[in-house]
C-alpha cells in the first residue's frame, strides 16, 4: 500500500506544478503588459465588488501565492482523479 501512497503524492507534486507553471507564465504576461511599460501599481485589491468593505491589498509578489492557493484548492481533487484514471488507464489495469 505505501507505493499506491507514493503514486498519489507524486501525482499531488505534479499537479502542484502544473499549477505554479501556469500561474508563472500568468504572472510573467502582467508583468510584461502592466507592470513594466506602467509601473504604477505597487498593490493589488482584492474583494468580490468594488464596493466591498472586506477587501485586502496584495503586493504583485505575493499574487502567485494567492492564484496558486486558489486553483490549488478549487482544482486539486479533481486533477489528481483524472490524471489517476489517465495513469491506470496507460496502464491497462482498468
Amino acid at each position: 500500500m505505501t507505493s499506491t501512497n507514493a503514486i498519489e503524492k507524486a501525482l499531488q507534486q505534479k499537479i502542484a506544478e502544473e499549477i505554479r507553471t501556469e500561474v508563472k507564465v500568468f504572472i510573467k504576461t502582467i508583468q510584461e503588459k502592466f507592470r513594466t511599460p506602467y509601473n504604477e501599481c505597487s498593490f493589488y485589491d482584492i474583494s468580490k465588488t468594488n464596493s466591498d468593505d472586506r477587501s485586502f491589498h496584495i503586493q504583485s509578489h505575493e499574487m502567485e501565492n494567492l492564484l496558486c492557493r486558489m486553483l490549488h484548492s478549487g482544482h486539486e481533487d479533481a486533477m489528481l482523479k483524472k490524471k489517476s484514471q489517465e495513469l491506470l488507464n496507460k496502464l491497462e489495469l482498468i
